[in-house]
């Protein structure tokens, strides 16, 4: 899959996220954050929940703190750059993460060739 600029790098400020529909869904499937100067960009899906979105609101990505990742529908926490679960019900777990690139023009760059494992289907009795 070829890679996808989703914005200037200079529009992502350090502590904030933004949400992105790279799928043309009317939804984000995928979020990049800035935290402590460094850029991650991880799929938009909780492991614990199995699906998306993660932010309650527009690109709400962040803890009111603004220390970790957080989805807003378990209370789940995730260490912004390792993207790992710190605190909720997926501890052990991580976010998915995605291949990302700042191109020479300052583009944030997206492959969005891998994604998050599907949920396991419920059991029948």
């Amino acid at each position: 899959m070829p890679w996808q600029t989703l914005c200037s790098s200079e529009a992502i400020a350090d502590g904030q996220a933004r949400g992105f529909d790279t799928q043309g869904r009317g939804r984000p499937n995928v979020f990049v954050m800035r935290w402590q100067g460094q850029l991650r960009a991880w799929h938009d899906w909780c492991p614990h929940w199995g699906t998306g979105p993660m932010a309650w609101r527009r690109d709400a990505y962040f803890s009111g703190d603004g220390e970790a990742l957080m989805c807003h529908a378990h209370g789940a926490r995730f260490h912004p750059l390792s993207g790992a679960c710190t605190l909720g019900p997926c501890l052990g777990q991580s976010l998915w993460p995605v291949t990302m690139r700042v191109d020479d023009a300052g583009g944030i760059q997206v492959d969005m060739g891998d994604g998050p494992p599907l949920p396991a289907p419920a059991p029948t009795h």
